[in-house]
C-alpha cells in the first residue's frame, strides 16, 4: 500500500446543516434549497466569502431533484465560481468521498478552501420504496423479479448469519442500542417512539427474512443537508478560524454495482479467493485510513456507520477492526456497543433510529460535534478521535474517514 503525507494535511473549519420538515411553516424545501442553506451556514461558520470557495464537491444528484448535474445547479444557486467542481457518485458512499477529493485538491495546493455539500429530501417528495427497489437491482437480470431493497440486503444477511453463526438476537442488539442513542438526539426520527427491547425487535413484522421491521433503517421524515468547509493545515493553524477538526486519514473501496455482478467478481481485494457476500470494501478502506492517520481502531473513541440494517452494522464493526471477522454478533451481545460502557457507536441513532436519507454527511458532523463537546445530551466524554463509515449501494461502496482534535502527523 502506498504511503502518503496527506494525513492531517487538511482540516474542517466550518459546518452547516439544514433540516426540512413536513410541518415547516414555510412549506417543504427542495434538496437544492436545503443544500444552499447548509452551504451558506458552513461558509459563515468558517468566516469565508463566496469568492474564496475554490472547489465544490457534492454527493450524487438527489433522488428527489433529478437534474443532470446537481453540482452545477448548486453553484448557480450559491452564486460561486469555483476553480473546479463535480459530483461524487459512489452511491451514498460518495458523501464521505467528497471530503477525500477535497483533501487531495487542497494538499496539491491548487485551492485554499473546498466546500462539500450532500443532501436529500426524498421523504418529502417521492415514493422511496419503489424508487430504491428499481435503482438497487440490475435492470436486466434482477429488477424483472421484483426485488425490494430489504430483499436484496436479506441475501447478504442470510449468508453472513449462516457462515458466522450470528443469530437474530445478536443483530437485535444493534437496533436496541441505536435507539438508546436516538432518544438523546432532539432531531432523531424515532425519538418519539421510545426505547425498544430485544423482544420488540424479534416480534416486529417480517420484512424480508431474516430482516424484521426493527432491523431496518427508517427514512428521515424530512430532508437533511450538510455542508463542510475544509482548508489546508497551514491556513487552519494561521489563527483565522476559531475551530479546526483534522482529517487524519481516509480510504475508499467499491466492489460492485449489483449483487448479481458481485457474485461474478473475484481476484481483487476483498474478493481475492472468490465471490462472497460476507466481506465488503470497508476493511480495505479502513486499512488505508488507519495507515494514513498513524492510528488504529484502539485509538477511536467513537464510531459512526451509515449501514442501513442491523446485521450490516455488525459486518462494519468487524471490518473497522473493533472485533474479529464473524464476531460482530457476539461483540454486540456481550456489551461491546452498549449505551452504558460499550463503544459509542452511532451516537446519533444511526440509520435505524436517527433516520436515513439517500446520502449525507450528518454522521460525520456528529463526530465533529462530539470532538468539540457540543453533542448536547449524548456527549461522550473525552473524544479525541473518531471514525466514520459511509455506505452506498447494495453493500457496494464504502468510504472511511478518521477525524481528530489534533493533527496526528
Amino acid at each position: 500500500m502506498a504511503t502518503t503525507t496527506i494525513g492531517s494535511a487538511t482540516a474542517i473549519v466550518g459546518m452547516g446543516r439544514a433540516l426540512g420538515q413536513r410541518d415547516d411553516p414555510d412549506g417543504p424545501k427542495t434538496p437544492l434549497q436545503l443544500g444552499a442553506i447548509a452551504a451558506r451556514r458552513a461558509m459563515a461558520a468558517a468566516g469565508i466569502t463566496r469568492a474564496e470557495v475554490g472547489a465544490l464537491f457534492t454527493g450524487r444528484t438527489p433522488q428527489s431533484y433529478m437534474v443532470l448535474q446537481y453540482n452545477q445547479a448548486l453553484l448557480n444557486e450559491l452564486k460561486i465560481g469555483p476553480t473546479f467542481n463535480t459530483e461524487v457518485t459512489a452511491h451514498g458512499g460518495g458523501a464521505l468521498g467528497t471530503l477525500q477529493l477535497a483533501a487531495l485538491a487542497l494538499h496539491a495546493g491548487v485551492i485554499d478552501y473546498a466546500l462539500c455539500v450532500t443532501n436529500e429530501a426524498s421523504g418529502l417528495w417521492m415514493d422511496q420504496v419503489g424508487s430504491n427497489a428499481a435503482w438497487e437491482g440490475d435492470l436486466q437480470f434482477e429488477a424483472p423479479y421484483g426485488p425490494s431493497t430489504p430483499s436484496i440486503y436479506a441475501q447478504f444477511a442470510c449468508r453472513y448469519m449462516h457462515e458466522t453463526g450470528t443469530t437474530p438476537e445478536m443483530c437485535a442488539h444493534v437496533s436496541v442500542e441505536n435507539r438508546h442513542w436516538a432518544l438523546q438526539h432532539p432531531y432523531a426520527a424515532m425519538r418519539h417512539k421510545g426505547p425498544i427491547t430485544i423482544e420488540d425487535v424479534l416480534a416486529s413484522r417480517m420484512i424480508a427474512s431474516p430482516l424484521r421491521m426493527l432491523d431496518c433503517a427508517v427514512w428521515y421524515p424530512g430532508g437533511i443537508a450538510t455542508a463542510i468547509v475544509l482548508t489546508r493545515a497551514d491556513i487552519a493553524r494561521g489563527g483565522r478560524h476559531a475551530e479546526a477538526t483534522w482529517l487524519a486519514g481516509f480510504g475508499q473501496c467499491s466492489t460492485h454495482e449489483w449483487v448479481g455482478e458481485r457474485m461474478g467478481s473475484w481476484g481483487f481485494a476483498p474478493l481475492e479467493d472468490g465471490p462472497n457476500l460476507v466481506r465488503t470494501g470497508t476493511a480495505l478502506a479502513a486499512k488505508q485510513a488507519y495507515a494514513m492517520s498513524g492510528l488504529s481502531a484502539h485509538d477511536m473513541h467513537i464510531a459512526q456507520s451509515s449501514a442501513p440494517f442491523s446485521f450490516a452494522n455488525l459486518m462494519i464493526l468487524e471490518e473497522l477492526g473493533f472485533c474479529p471477522f464473524g464476531e460482530g454478533g457476539r461483540f454486540a451481545a456481550d456489551g461491546g456497543i452498549a449505551f452504558d460502557g460499550g463503544l459509542p457507536f452511532n451516537t446519533m441513532g444511526g440509520y435505524l433510529s436517527f433516520g436515513q436519507v439517500a446520502q449525507g454527511l450528518y454522521n460525520l458532523q456528529e463526530v465533529v460535534d462530539q470532538i468539540h463537546g457540543r453533542a448536547e445530551g449524548r456527549q461522550v466524554p473525552g473524544v479525541e478521535a473518531g471514525i466514520v463509515h459511509g455506505h452506498g449501494g447494495p453493500m457496494a461502496c464504502h468510504s472511511v474517514v478518521i477525524l481528530t482534535r489534533e493533527p496526528t502527523r
